[in-house]
């Protein structure tokens, strides 16, 4: 039997440890209930003697008017006198002559059914009527029953109001504690979230007090702390950002020297060997004039490969200044059609151009031209022999939309890194046909200084590049 009480302790106890709002409800409850349980105690011991003697001081109060009316009544008002103040006062009166004979009386109770206990007897004293010239005494006995029996009515009422008292003491410290704990166990929730650095809780405190206060402190810290944390988690993203950037230009700065050398390392061997073989007149670099014509391909190759990395060295860092201006598109596409005519017709391949009139947009007019005759150039380099490149420029909603189409495939794996240096996506392809493998980054670079948008992708059976810029007017 105890084992349950024991946990029942143990746990208030530990509740009174922890919860603020027990140790508010305990508090407020032991006050009222000490408050209400002295006043009763005090009331159900003083409230008796209280009552007695403001009896007392009346029935003194009735005996002094008594006495001072007797001397001045009429020998025809002294029997209505004795009556009258018998009855108001509840008492028994009798009035001596000096032979000691009963001279009026009034009995407002039996005598003899009343406990003597219960008497109260008013001193004795005597009197002269002024209308007899006779001299009187009075006895006079009141009767404490009355007030024990009201005494005692309270005193049975007392246990039963002290239960009401304790019951309303129960109730108003719950509503009070709850009332008062709500706003801490709020804040306190909302202290134990910061900690946790969990900054989106703000607290509904609507009070004008200091608890109000501070709940409003609480909301503008946190305010402030997620203000901070969100700068800060931004400022830390674009670190983060920053320095993958700066490792991946790393990555391809190493990457790009590493594919120059190589780019430059295998023309350099061939012309050396071409040149060491016709300076010796070995085997068949003996006939100078068919090698000689080999080394010059080569030089020319190697003039642009060096031509290609200085222009990006250059774009890289941003010594190339850009001229923008109103440029007009259509008479440059025409222009480059026109002048990539030799190098289809070398290929065998025809070029079908198709230009609206009025096609301009803000660009450095030199460096778009170079990056559109170098996608041409590809188309017509990588279409099959007797196939047609089509150039298409058109107006569309306010864009300017130009199309090169050729016949051919593009791996899907190629497609996002045809602009990265030095990638071929057609491992076959020697670099003599193929390209420095700088062309694309080139005009990767110089459409994204002008923030034109452009994609390379597969349709059926041809490969279209798609540039779109904005029109002025």
């Amino acid at each position: 039997m105890l084992t349950p009480f024991a946990g029942w302790v143990t746990d208030l106890v530990k509740k009174m440890k922890t919860k603020i709002s027990v140790k508010i409800f305990l508090g407020i409850f032991a006050v009222l209930s000490l408050t209400f349980a002295s006043s009763f105690i005090l009331f159900s011991v003083l409230l008796p003697g209280a009552f007695e003697r403001e009896f007392r001081n009346q029935f003194n109060d009735f005996m002094w008017e008594f006495g001072i009316a007797f001397q001045t009544a009429t020998v025809d008002e002294l029997p209505e006198l004795v009556t009258r103040f018998g009855i108001e006062n509840g008492a028994n009166i009798t009035v001596y002559d000096e032979a000691g004979n009963i001279a009026y009386s009034h009995a407002s109770f039996n005598i003899d059914t009343i406990d003597t206990a219960d008497f109260i007897i008013s001193h004795r004293f005597g009197m002269t009527n002024t209308a007899t010239g006779q001299s009187y005494f009075t006895y006079a006995v009141a009767s404490l029953g009355a007030v024990r029996q009201v005494t005692n009515i309270i005193g049975g009422i007392l246990p039963f109001a002290l239960v009401f008292s304790l019951a309303i003491s129960l109730f108003v410290a719950a509503l009070y504690s709850r009332n008062l704990a709500k706003p801490i166990v709020a804040l306190s929730d909302m202290s134990r979230k910061m900690s946790q650095i969990d900054l989106s809780n703000r607290c509904d405190i609507n009070r004008t007090d200091e608890i109000g206060e501070l709940g409003n402190n609480l909301n503008i810290m946190a305010g402030k702390l997620e203000a901070a944390l969100s700068e800060l988690q931004a400022a830390n993203d674009k670190l983060h950002e920053d320095m993958d950037r700066e490792r991946k230009q790393e990555q391809q700065r190493s990457d790009l020297f590493t594919a120059i050398s190589h780019e430059l390392k295998t023309p350099i061997t061939i012309l050396k060997g071409e040149i060491g073989g016709m300076i010796d007149g070995i085997g068949v670099y003996k006939d100078r004039d068919a090698y000689l014509q080999n080394a010059f391909k080569t030089t020319e190759h190697m003039e642009k490969l060096v031509h290609d990395i200085l222009m990006v060295s250059r774009i890289e860092a941003k010594e190339i200044q850009f001229n923008f201006g109103k440029t007009d598109i259509s008479l440059l596409v025409n222009g480059l059609c026109h002048s990539h005519e030799d190098l289809a017709n070398s290929q065998n391949v025809a070029v079908v151009c198709y230009c609206e009139d009025g096609v301009t947009a803000t660009a450095d007019k030199q460096h778009m031209k170079n990056a559109i005759s170098n996608i041409i150039s590809n188309a017509i380099f990588h279409s099959p022999t007797g196939e047609i490149v089509n150039v298409q420029l058109v107006k569309s909603d306010g864009m300017g939309i130009l199309t090169v189409e050729n016949v051919g495939h593009i791996n899907e794996s190629d497609l996002e890194n045809l602009f990265e240096p030095f990638y071929r996506g057609d491992k076959s392809r020697n670099r003599y046909t193929g390209g420095s493998g700088l062309g694309l980054y080139i005009v990767n670079r110089i459409l994204k200084t002008h923030g034109f948008s452009y994609s390379i992708s597969n349709k059926g059976d041809t490969v279209v590049f798609t540039l779109s810029f904005p029109l002025v007017y």
